[in-house]
C-alpha cells in the first residue's frame, strides 16, 4: 500500500500515534452485507490515482437480507 500510493498516504508523527492510540470508547458495527476481497497486486496503474486503484484487489460478495428469508 504504502509503494502504491506513496506521498498520498498521510504520515503521523510519533506523539500524534500516541494522542490517537487508546483514544476510542466505543466501536459500534452493523453487518448488511459480505465483501470478499482478493489480491490483485497486478492490477494496472493506468489512469489517474484513486481510492480503488491504491488498494490493488478484487471485490465480490453479495448482500445479505435476513427478511428475505
Amino acid at each position: 500500500m504504502k509503494k502504491r500510493v506513496g506521498t498520498r498516504l498521510p504520515s503521523f508523527t510519533k506523539r500524534q500515534s500516541q494522542l490517537v492510540k487508546g483514544s476510542s470508547d466505543f466501536i459500534g458495527l452493523n453487518h448488511y452485507f459480505t465483501i470478499y476481497i482478493q489480491d490483485d497486486s497486478n492490477k494496472s496503474t493506468i489512469g489517474p490515482p484513486d481510492f480503488n486503484l491504491d488498494m490493488a484487489v478484487k471485490f465480490s460478495g453479495s448482500t445479505l437480507d435476513a427478511f428475505d428469508q
